[in-house]
């Protein structure tokens, strides 16, 4: 049986009067990648690439450990495929022995190769909470027009291989899939549906977004554009390098709002950049930040999510803890204005 790191230690309860505004906390530990897939502008990704220092990495949680932020999520993902990174399950454990959950998203297509001179799928089994898989075709022709660089055969016996040692041997691992429908694997998709839902721990099927600029996939209608929500109620997202950006689909760092490389994450989240940013998303001046003016979050579509058996998948939240982003009770179009008199009571 294998056992996983409980992560039974309390989050320090020191007073403190400040909370970020998630309670996850989303570490781009590469930007690195083995594929190339057609749905995802690699093409454009022109910042530099690199591994997270293990030191920062430590640093960081030890603030948000130590400062008791109000976190218990600790997301060890962002434009890249986490298990490049060869101090991925380092940081897991260091992760879990602090008391957070911890989760990743990847391919699967690197599980086979060990980390620390120990098998990955085991060590996936000890420390990651919830590991998200991408797969999107059920044939060697599908898969691999659709996640270029990558070996269908490869990924399919690792993700398997994961679910099997599971079922034998245990481990704290929720296993879920996702499906991005696409004119090349349409045709799968009910048998995808068939063949990985009872295998899993969870599914979901969506259609692709466009990455604000980088892709072309959901057509930009005349409605009128309202927050994501991301500026006050989304992940802190910080980058390999300590750049700290509102989204993870900024691939680019198009909108860097602070950088904790040799501050606090509490002084960078309330700096003027970030407050600049959740003032424009209050009022509604997105054209200050054309990377979010150009994006399709900024006009919610119903259809995009095709199916799930995820009860906590919803349109508009967080796409790896699930959290709503914006109140389910509140309107869309009420939401700049509520934001906005916060703001401006904060600032009175």
């Amino acid at each position: 049986m294998l056992e996983g790191i409980n992560g039974n230690m309390k989050l320090k309860n020191r007073e403190t009067s400040y909370k970020l505004q998630n309670r996850e906390v989303r570490f781009e530990v590469t930007n690195h990648c083995n594929a190339h897939c057609v749905f995802c502008p690699r093409e454009l990704h022109t910042r530099s690439q690199g591994v997270m220092n293990l030191d920062s990495y430590k640093k960081w949680v030890d603030e948000i450990y130590e400062g008791d932020y109000g976190v218990d999520f600790i997301s060890l993902e962002n434009y890249g495929e986490p298990f490049v990174d060869p101090h991925l399950f380092d940081r897991a454990r260091y992760a879990k022995e602090r008391g957070f959950f911890t989760a990743t998203i990847s391919t699967g297509s690197l599980l086979h190769k060990k980390k620390n001179k120990r098998c990955s799928l085991e060590q996936t089994l000890e420390c990651i909470d919830k590991l998200r898989f991408s797969y999107y075709g059920l044939t060697k022709e599908v898969y691999e027009k659709l996640q270029r660089k990558l070996t269908f055969e490869v990924t399919t016996k690792n993700i398997h291989d994961l679910i099997e040692m599971k079922a034998k041997r245990g481990g704290i691992t929720r296993i879920e899939m996702y499906f991005l429908l696409m004119p090349e694997n349409e045709h799968q998709m009910e048998d995808w549906i068939k063949k990985y839902e009872p295998l899993v721990d969870g599914i979901s099927v969506w259609k692709p977004h466009n990455w604000s600029d980088g892709k072309k996939y959901r057509e930009i209608d005349d409605k009128k554009k309202v927050s994501c929500g991301r500026p006050f109620n989304g992940p802190i997202q910080i980058q390999w390098n300590g750049k700290l950006t509102p989204c993870c689909y900024d691939y680019n760092n198009a909108i860097v709002l602070g950088d904790v490389s040799d501050d606090t994450i509490q002084n960078q989240v309330e700096g003027e950049k970030y407050e600049a940013f959740r003032d424009s998303h209050a009022k509604g001046e997105f054209h200050k930040y054309p990377f979010c003016d150009g994006c399709d979050q900024l006009k919610k579509r119903e259809d995009v999510l095709v199916y799930t058996n995820i009860k906590e998948v919803e349109i508009g939240s967080v796409n790896t803890s699930y959290d709503d982003l914006i109140d389910p009770e509140e309107k869309r179009t009420e939401w700049g204005n509520k934001i906005e008199k916060e703001i401006a009571d904060r600032n009175s």
